[in-house]
Order: structure tokens, then C-alpha cells, then sequence
């Protein structure tokens, strides 16, 4: 019985974009026969290590990735409820079966695309670029009268291409580059997840923060969480033989705990708890 060519070249790319990924990762495939999950791999990367006069793999981030055969824009609207759920970082791999590689583009902007656009109700098309792409550029909508997202149009920058000719030397480089995209892209998931909506940006030290109808209502919150943070901290300073507390310190952050008091501003059991009990140690202490 004869077989579909393109069926062949499909099978054939997924296939050597299983050998060139796993030169820097543990790759899983799921089953696709009857489920399709979104995702054709799911990636775990490793870092080599001399262990035992040995070399070993130990297991750093993961992601899931979707294997392309051509650089062009992916239709993706029935995958917008997998990616808005999806608390892995998402790529896209195009397929080069001329020079046996694979060009890896990020979904790095998906988080903020729906943290500050919301959920597409119509149509998501994902466009993998070479050019730089920022924060102001990641993305194009429509919106209907009330402002509602009808469509959107996101951009996912380039990474890297790995090589089947790649030195080692290299392919633990790329490792490194996608480990690193990979910590910041999960903090952005997390933001989302956690609502917190700081969201850190390639830029070293830059970050995007979001107010809208999702942060009003957590802000508070999550700063009486850092409040509190800050408390513990002092309060391992205080108790650590290698540290001093500086009192001017510990005076910025009551005069803010005492501000939030006196403001009636609702704040958590764990922020009261913290004050109370260091505010004790340092009277217990100054009474030394």
C-alpha cells in the first residue's frame, strides 16, 4: 500500500528534530496518534558535569516546543486555552533539513501578550522574525467597541539554530543561552500564575509592570507580601553573629507597616505576626 509522501518528510523532520534537541536536552514526545496536546516535544535541558571522574547530565529547566517545516506565521487559535494555561515556556523549532538544523524561536511574550491584552476571542497568530523584537513591538490587536481583543498578532523573536555540526564546546554554549531564556521566561509564567505581573524583559535589569483590572486587585496584597519579606530578613539578620541590623532600616519599613495601620488598609496574618515578633526581639534586646 503506498504512503503519502509529506507524510514521510513530516515523520522524517520530527525526526531530526529529536536528534539536534537532544544534544542539549532530554526530549519526551507524547503521543500525537489520537491527542494532540499543543506541543510536538517536551524538553528537558541538562548541564554536563564531571562527576566521579565521569561525565553526567543533571536536569536544569524545561519547555515544550513546536516543530515547523517553514519560517512562516502559525495560525494558533485553537491552541490560545493551551497557551494561556501552559506554565512551561513555549518555542517554535523550523525545521532545516538542507543544513541539518534547527532555528528556535521564543515564545517569550506570550505571558504579557495576555496579561495586558487578555484572550483573543477570535484569532492568535504566532509569527517567528529575526529582527529584535521589545516591548513595544511584540505585538499587534484589534479590538471590538468595548475594547475586547478580537484578534492578536505576536511575534517570537529568534534564538538560536542548533547544528548537527555543532562542536560540543558550541552545543554547551546554546544549552547555557536557552537555560538562561528559560529561567526568565518561567518568572514571567509565575508572574502571571501568582499575579504578581512583573515581568522581566531581555534588557539586563529591566522589567515591564502591569496595572489593570488583574493587578488593582492584588497589589496590595502582594506588597504587604514583600513588607513581610523584608521582616523575616531582619529578623535573620538580627540573629546572625556575622551581620548588625541597621535600625534606620528596620525604621523605613515600620514607619510604612505603621502607615498601613493607621490607613486601615486590610493586611495579612503573616505581615502582623513578623512586626510583632521582631519588634519584640529588639525591645528584649535594647532592654540588654
Amino acid at each position: 500500500m503506498a504512503q503519502l509522501a509529506a507524510t514521510r518528510i513530516g515523520w522524517e523532520n520530527e525526526h531530526l528534530a529529536t536528534f539536534l534537541l537532544s544534544r542539549i536536552s532530554f526530549v519526551a514526545n507524547p503521543i500525537t496518534v489520537s491527542d494532540d496536546v499543543g506541543s510536538d516535544f517536551f524538553c528537558t535541558l541538562f548541564e554536563y558535569r564531571i562527576e566521579n571522574n565521569e561525565e553526567q547530565l543533571f536536569p536544569r529547566n524545561s519547555f515544550a516546543i513546536q516543530i515547523k517545516s517553514k519560517e512562516e506565521t502559525i495560525l494558533a487559535t485553537n491552541k490560545i486555552e493551551y497557551l494561556t494555561k501552559l506554565e512551561l515556556p513555549f518555542f517554535v523549532g523550523v525545521i532545516d533539513r538542507e543544513n541539518l538544523q534547527l532555528d528556535i524561536y521564543s515564545g517569550e511574550y506570550v505571558p504579557l501578550l495576555f496579561t495586558k491584552h487578555g484572550i483573543p476571542r477570535n484569532e492568535l497568530k504566532l509569527s517567528p522574525v529575526r529582527d529584535v523584537v521589545g516591548i513595544t513591538d511584540y505585538c499587534r490587536t484589534t479590538t471590538d467597541e468595548n475594547l475586547q481583543v478580537l484578534t492578536a498578532f505576536l511575534r517570537m523573536p529568534f534564538v538560536m539554530e542548533i547544528s548537527a555540526r555543532d562542536k560540543q564546546d558550541t552545543i554547551f554554549a546554546k544549552a547555557r543561552q536557552v537555560s538562561d531564556l528559560c529561567s526568565r521566561m518561567h518568572q514571567n509564567i509565575s508572574a502571571r500564575v501568582s499575579q504578581e505581573y512583573i515581568f522581566r524583559l531581555s534588557e539586563p535589569g529591566s522589567a515591564s509592570i502591569m496595572a489593570g483590572s488583574g493587578s488593582v486587585t492584588t497589589f496590595r496584597r502582594n506588597f504587604c507580601f514583600r513588607l513581610a519579606e523584608a521582616f523575616y530578613n531582619l529578623e535573620w539578620i538580627l540573629k546572625s553573629p556575622q551581620h548588625n541590623l541597621n535600625m534606620d532600616e528596620f525604621r523605613v519599613y515600620e514607619k510604612c507597616y505603621l502607615g498601613l495601620i493607621e490607613a486601615e488598609i486590610e493586611i495579612p496574618d503573616i505581615l502582623q505576626q513578623i512586626y510583632n515578633r521582631l519588634k519584640g526581639q529588639l525591645t528584649d534586646k535594647n532592654k540588654d
